[in-house]
Formats: C-alpha cells, sequence, structure tokens
C-alpha cells in the first residue's frame, strides 16, 4: 500500500480498534465496575490492547511474512496492554488530585499512546538485541512511534477531557465514553502512522510492475526483494524475477543493493549490478519488469 493508505489505514483502525474496545468493556461489564482505581486502568489497558493489535498489524503487513506477523501482533498487543494499564492507573491517581485532577488526567492518555506507539518497534528491538545485530534502526522505528503515540494521545486526551468539560459522561455517559475513546484510538493511530511515514529513514516505491505504487519502509538491516512469499517485497506474476532475486542491506549507515546471482540480474540506474552497490535517494533499481525507486532522507 502507498504511505497516504497507511497513514489513513492507521487512523481507520485505531478509532474502530477503540470502538471495539468499549464493546468488550460493556459486554464484560467493565464500565459499571465502582472503583476507579480499577475501572479506568482496564478501560485504558483494553484500549492499548486493541489499538496496539490494530496498527501493529498494519505494520506487520507492511514489514513482515507468514507467521512473524502474529508475533509481531502479539508483542504488540502484550506491551499495549501493560502500557494502557499502566497509563491508565497514573491518570486516575492524578485525576484525584483536588482542583486539578481532570486536567492531570491527561497525562494517562499521553502514557497509553505512549505504550502503544512504542509497542510497534518492540519485536523489532528484541530481535536485534538477541541476534547480535544493530540496535539502530529499530530503536529508531519504536522513537518514531513514541513520538507519534506521545502526540496522540496528548491530542485525544484533549478532545477526552472536553467531553467531560461539557459534561457528556455525564449526561451521556456510554455515549461519551464511546466518543472519547473512539477520538482516542483515531488521534492515536493516525499520528503514530503520521510519525513513521514522515520521520522514515528509507524506502522503496515500486514505479513499473507487480501493484504499481506500492510503497514499503526499510526498517530492517536486510530487506529482501523477489517472487516468493517469504521476501519482504513480493514481486509476483513475473517469471523473469527470482524468487529471492536482491537485497538491501543497512551496512555502516548506508544502504547497498546486491543481487543473488541471479540469471536476468539486478540493475542500477540501467547499469547491471555486480556486487554489493551503495545506494543514493532517487536510485532506479529494475529486476525483470519491475522498477523501483530508492529513497532516503538526507543525513545530516
Amino acid at each position: 500500500m502507498s504511505f497516504k493508505l497507511f497513514i489513513y489505514y492507521c487512523a481507520l483502525c485505531g478509532g474502530w480498534a477503540a470502538f471495539v474496545a468499549w464493546v468488550l468493556l460493556w459486554a464484560v461489564g467493565v464500565v459499571r465496575i465502582d472503583s476507579p482505581f480499577l475501572k479506568t486502568p482496564l478501560i485504558a489497558g483494553f484500549l492499548g490492547l486493541l489499538v496496539a493489535a490494530a496498527v501493529g498489524a498494519l505494520d506487520a503487513k507492511l514489514n513482515a511474512v507468514g507467521f512473524q506477523r502474529f508475533l509481531r501482533v502479539g508483542v504488540c498487543m502484550g506491551v499495549g496492554f501493560a502500557g494502557g494499564m499502566f497509563g491508565g492507573l497514573i491518570g486516575e491517581g492524578l485525576h484525584q488530585i483536588p482542583g486539578v485532577g481532570e486536567y492531570l488526567l491527561l497525562i494517562g492518555w499521553i502514557l497509553v499512546g505512549v505504550a502503544i506507539g512504542a509497542s510497534i518497534g518492540v519485536f523489532d528491538l528484541l530481535r536485534a538485541v538477541t541476534g547480535g545485530q544493530d540496535i539502530r534502526t529499530a530503536l529508531k522505528k519504536m522513537l518514531n512511534g513514541v513520538y507519534g503515540g506521545f502526540l496522540g494521545g496528548f491530542i485525544g486526551g484533549l478532545f477526552f477531557g472536553l467531553l467531560a468539560f461539557v459534561h457528556l459522561t455525564t449526561y451521556l455517559p456510554n455515549a461519551g465514553l464511546t466518543i472519547g475513546l473512539v477520538i482516542l484510538g483515531l488521534c492515536i493511530g493516525l499520528l503514530i502512522g503520521l510519525a513513521q511515514v514522515v520521520l522514515k529513514e528509507a524506502w522503496l516505491k515500486v514505479e513499473a510492475g507487480f501493484r504499481a505504487g506500492r510503497e514499503i519502509m526499510l526498517t530492517k538491516d536486510e530487506t529482501t526483494i523477489g517472487r516468493a512469499e517469504s521476501c519482504d517485497l513480493g514481486l509476483f506474476g513475473d517469471n523473469s524475477i527470482e524468487r529471492l532475486h536482491a537485497r538491501i542491506e543497512r551496512k555502516n549507515n548506508q544502504y547497498v543493493l546486491a543481487d543473488v546471482e541471479t540469471a536476468g540480474g539486478t540493475f542500477l540506474n540501467d547499469k547491471p549490478v555486480r556486487k554489493s552497490t551503495p545506494l543514493r535517494d532517487g536510485d532506479v533499481i529494475r529486476l525483470g519488469n519491475s522498477v523501483l525507486r530508492f529513497g532516503e532522507r538526507a543525513k545530516r
């Protein structure tokens, strides 16, 4: 999918996930719990669980294949739920402070957004650490999610507080909570997706071939390209492309392109790739009938 669609779907899935969270909260009776120190953390935990699952599933669709997608979503759910519970508990504790509690509750929603944003990079960070790889790319991905989650929690929390200010949660408690959670989920999903795209370091865009217009972020030390479903960028339906055709690797803070000794070859700016070759912003990569363009943010 394109990056614009990714941002749109992050917002859409965040809002719907928050609505599903409210349905589950109502179905299991959490909304009818009297103790705020139990009720608020559970509400925030369910919100974190499902919004992290939704945004994590979109990220997994772009950056993982096979069973690894389920592992990524599972990690996102765990981090989102734990972070949501923690944020809800902190927020409710601050909420009890006389005079300023209504305003300090916002901090709890910010923490929930931060946990959801961080969740999409935790799997990559764990894999880099356990595999002895460079953690900088994974850490940057997680931090980008944190930035987006922080802003999403802040903006969504402001709307949530506004609903309480106009007493909507008093006169229409169920509707007020529903609207507040959906706005929170939508804002968190939107800002996480936006931060991932705006702050991305490197990416590929399919300009011709299978599903032209598709874009993927390069968030791993090695990105595989080929006809196999296990490849990070799958180029299907073209028999001139091998199952594993080429790799883009990050080495010494630079991206390089390597052909996997294929019969048809890989071409960079119309020149055959004989060995690992550094990539620059705007470079054109051709494999079979597919044309890709490499993009990279300018380094300071």
